[in-house]
């Protein structure tokens, strides 16, 4: 009897988003890519093989042309979760299994064929690494009451192991203020997990993050480790894939892409700042990192540990109110010191008569601490050097044709105007191109103005920037850290890529330049990413012998998120923003499901989006569903497409996806939406 291949077609199209028969050979394997024969044409395409099966199709199938692999590529497991994703997330197994996969997969060299480790369970190229975790943890030593840990760190280490040892999968939600030491917590349950022969993913919000986590982690497991992301060129990152398929290291650090690493015996998955909005892919498919490593769990066995000094509200309501998660507190940073946090009222500033961009007692403060040797941080979430340009004559803004966006001014090269979402750039006209006026001027304060402000009143003190467009280049982000680390600048300005993690001992200053940038989003969130980003900043400041202080200036200063943020204290901003999430029905008690049309003529799409709102409408008759809008999306047009939404509240995730699919369904029968591309997010971290 022939045996016949299911093979997912490397097709993106929802209308071949199914399994097709072809006669497998004697050397086709589930989880191996295959070229096929497709279509009346029979154009070669690469699939992928999910299942074999003896069951002959109805219709005669064609031969498998070709073999790409020797080996699987994807495990049952892998394929089971991108089956998985496939339904969570309402999009093709095709785009799925690519997600999966590594880039540079089809370059040479091409993966080697697996093979058992032959002496160590860890694999042969942690050697020493392992050496290093037995002179850390002898099998004989226990692991509660190890010495130098604080109580906190004591605590959840013994937690945590006592989990890992019962094969105990309940998520583990550590919630520690920032300097409290959940790096050490991380490394000593690692540690752990690698003793008893299984491997571990350890996942960081941030590029900027992942040279620090490498180089903390090598030096406690050495050559046990690998680590990927973006900024490694496709080959360097199949290599690392290799080497986690084949059972070489036994650590994956990186990025949300990490958490697909191809380990056979997964232990641990830990995620290092969890709230962070990194952690949830913008482009199909929208998977959340958490809810993946939750189902990776599910299939594997491995522990997840979430980790966060200002959780993500969902996250601590499923520990504290809903006892999903096991929660460890730990209050205590290592050294004991918590910085000291002020807020400058800005209109009070201007209203002295003080224009700077820094109010006066800052500018103090700065000239203090770098009287004494030390070093200071300035956050400014928006970079460039003026966020627009206006014609002071006829009030003219210069805007990107391609985005309904205004351009921001970046005083590099030829002095450009630059948009941040197509990327398109001009030069600064001499005049208005709207009314021919000389009167071209600059508004707006981005990270290169803080730049030229910080080296007019303290020329004596190397500054540092660090931005998108200082770290595009291979090692960006290690090089501007490094050289800080080292003390080569005094001062490092940048962006929310320094907001969080980085530990620098002779940093004890800490300036929010702007602290109402997230404030008015017009977003459910605004509040809660304020809060979380003030704190994440200003735990920057006093990791080590010296205590720190931290300035946060702002037009709202009565703002509950600052003024809780000033203390530190999330059990009073969690309270508060619940109790009006739970008036305002959204998460964690409803679900938010958007739906973002998008195309190239407008009305067509709010046509078709009112057209889906009526469907809704009709079919909503007992109520059970919120619609909001249609209404233009946050930032209405890009790259020449028009952006609308739709938003639907419930608080039933399951009834509301079919609602939601049911009504999509009928519009579709009867309109072809031409032209039309259909964005769908659940519980969004940003509304667009």
């Amino acid at each position: 009897m022939s045996q016949y291949a299911l093979v997912c077609v490397d097709i993106l199209t929802e209308a071949v988003d199914r399994l097709f028969h072809y006669k497998a050979s004697e050397n086709t394997k589930v989880g191996t890519r295959v070229t096929v024969p497709f279509g009346s044409r029979n154009k070669p395409i690469t699939g992928y093989v999910i299942a074999l099966t003896d069951d002959p199709p109805p219709t005669e199938a064609k031969n498998i042309s070709s073999n790409l692999d020797d080996f699987p590529v994807f495990s049952q497991e892998l394929i089971t979760l991108a089956q998985w994703m496939q339904k969570k997330y309402y999009t093709t197994l095709a785009i799925c299994l690519r997600c999966i996969l590594p880039p540079g997969l089809g370059a040479k060299p091409r993966p080697k064929p697996w093979a058992p480790p032959q002496k160590d369970p860890v694999g042969l190229s942690a050697a020493r690494g392992l050496e290093k975790v037995h002179r850390t943890f002898s099998p004989l030593t226990p692991f509660v009451g190890i010495e130098n840990l604080t109580e906190g760190q004591d605590y959840a280490v013994g937690e945590i192991v006592k989990r890992i040892d019962e094969k105990d999968t309940q998520p583990v939600l550590i919630h520690g203020v920032t300097g409290s030491g959940k790096t050490e917590v991380y490394m000593r349950a690692i540690a752990r997990v690698i003793e008893s022969g299984r491997q571990a993913i350890m996942l960081v919000p941030e590029i900027a993050l992942t040279p620090q986590t490498v180089s903390v982690f090598t030096e406690r497991f050495g050559d046990a480790c690998a680590v990927t992301h973006s900024r490694l060129t496709a080959k360097e990152r199949l290599t690392q894939w290799q080497r986690a398929r084949l059972g070489e290291v036994s650590v994956m650090i990186g990025p949300r892409s990490a958490v697909f690493a191809p380990f056979s015996r997964l232990g641990i998955i830990i995620i290092d700042e969890e709230h962070e909005h990194t952690y949830r892919s913008e482009s199909a498919p929208k998977f959340d990192t958490r809810t993946v490593a939750f189902k990776r769990s599910e299939l594997t066995g491995a522990l997840v540990v979430l980790g966060s000094a200002t959780p993500c509200l969902e996250t601590y309501y499923r520990a504290e109110a809903r006892k999903e998660f096991a929660l460890l507190e730990m209050p205590q940073r290592v050294n004991s010191m918590f910085p000291q946090i002020h807020i400058i009222d800005m209109r009070r500033e201007l209203a002295a008569g003080n224009v700077s961009v820094f109010g006066r007692e800052f500018q103090d403060a700065a000239a203090e601490e770098l009287a004494k040797g030390r070093q200071i941080i300035l956050f400014l979430n928006r970079r460039g050097h003026s966020t627009f340009v206006s014609c002071r004559q006829c009030g003219h803004v210069l805007g990107c044709d391609a985005c309904r966006v205004n351009f921001t001014y970046h005083a590099v090269g030829e002095h450009q105007l630059i948009c941040h979402y197509c990327g398109r750039s001009m030069r600064v006209p001499k005049t208005c191109p709207a009314c021919s006026s000389p009167y071209i001027r600059y508004f707006g304060v981005g990270t290169q103005k803080i730049e030229e402000e910080t080296a007019r009143l303290f020329p004596a003190a190397t500054a540092l920037r660090m931005d998108m467009d200082t770290t595009r280049k291979k090692h960006g982000h290690a090089k501007l850290l490094g050289a800080f680390r080292r003390g080569e600048a005094q001062i490092l300005i940048g962006t929310q890529m320094i907001a969080k993690g980085l530990d620098f001992p002779n940093v004890t200053l800490v300036g929010i330049v702007a602290a109402d940038l997230s404030l008015f989003s017009g977003d459910y969130r605004a509040a809660e990413h304020t809060f979380q980003l003030l704190t994440q900043v200003s735990g920057r400041a006093g990791r080590a012998e010296q205590s720190g202080r931290v300035f946060i200036q702002t037009y709202n200063p009565e703002h509950y998120s600052i003024t809780l943020a000033q203390t530190a204290d999330y059990k009073a901003f969690y309270a508060h923003e619940l109790t009006l999430r739970r008036s305002m029905e959204y998460p964690p008690f409803a679900h938010v499901f958007m739906i973002l049309f998008t195309g190239a003529d407008e009305r067509e799409i709010i046509k078709a989006l009112h057209k889906l709102a009526a469907i809704m409408k009709y079919c909503n008759k007992k109520g059970l569903f919120q619609m909001l809008g249609p209404a233009p999306a946050f930032v209405s047009k890009i790259k020449k497409q028009f952006r609308w939404k739709l938003l639907v509240k419930s608080a039933e995730e399951e009834i509301l996806l079919r609602f939601v699919l049911y009504c999509l369904g009928v519009l579709k029968d009867n309109d072809t939406l031409k032209g039309i591309s259909i964005g769908l997010t659940l519980d969004p971290m940003a509304m667009e």
